[in-house]
């Protein structure tokens, strides 16, 4: 599993750049482990993380999305990977320019879906400022979890920092997928240990979702460590919602994200 985790991090201070309009293909050939209508909204999804990345420089290669999605499927994968990407810019003004749909024939004679699409989208990046003096690792006590099983985190700074934890639930769709791990209650959140051990009480619990078909699934960890303290939420219906206070908090920042497998 270890090498399924992709971390990426930046460190900024929130400041908009002056907004670029750039176009961008994104194709996407459909094996057939997902519905045919789903082909041409993939692709649009590979193109709207090519206009982030012409913007902003971050690039997500296809070998991450395909390693991705062994586990957690395509259409997952790649609306976890536009959401986690999206942190270091905003998107906008979606215009598409063309669409086709098409089959394509395999060397084994199969005939799959292939959808093209251009678009024309406005990006706007936000400006990043690097502090190499603030940083913090983070390791978890496994990538691979069975139902029931405790989840322990480590975490090591080099500078004191307020720090906060959430997980993402890709499969909640009833209720909230965004929760806040760290702090609750009367925690204090400002670190100035070099050494840091979560849970300090109680015991993150991993649960397999319900109503998932799937043999195993993957999550996210997404820590904030920032200078300043920000009054988060303890949860968010959506990773949008996370993502907006996100951007609005104007505060020197580093983040970074764990993904690990549960499996039934």
């Amino acid at each position: 599993k270890m090498k399924k985790i992709y971390l990426i991090f930046f460190l900024f201070i929130f400041s908009i750049a002056s907004a670029e309009k750039v176009e961008v293909e994104g194709v996407y050939r459909n094996t057939g482990d997902i519905a045919p209508n789903e082909t041409c909204r993939l692709a649009k999804e590979r193109a709207k993380l090519k206009a982030l990345e012409r913007v902003t420089g971050q690039v997500i290669s296809s070998e991450e999305l395909e390693k991705c999605s062994e586990v957690d499927g395509k259409s997952n994968c790649e609306r976890n990977q536009f959401f986690l990407s999206s942190f270091n810019g905003e998107i906008s003004e979606i215009e598409e320019l063309d669409k086709k749909l098409d089959t394509e024939q395999l060397n084994s004679g199969e005939l799959i879906f292939v959808c093209k699409i251009i678009i024309r989208a406005k990006v706007v990046a936000i400006e990043q400022e690097k502090d190499p003096n603030f940083d913090f690792d983070v390791k978890l006590n496994n990538y691979n979890f069975r139902d029931g099983e405790n989840l322990e985190i480590n975490i090591d700074l080099n500078e004191k920092m307020y720090l906060s934890v959430f997980q993402i639930l890709p499969y909640e769709e009833k209720n909230y997928q965004v929760y806040k791990l760290f702090p609750l209650g009367n925690e204090a959140n400002f670190i100035e240990d070099e050494t840091f051990k979560l849970p300090r009480k109680n015991k993150y619990e991993i649960y397999f979702p319900e109503n998932v078909r799937k043999k195993s699934i993957d999550e996210y960890l997404f820590f904030i460590g920032s200078r300043e303290n920000i009054n988060w939420l303890n949860k968010y219906s959506k990773f949008e919602d996370l993502k907006k206070q996100f951007i609005n908090s104007k505060s020197l920042v580093k983040w970074k994200y764990k993904e690990y497998t549960i499996i039934k």
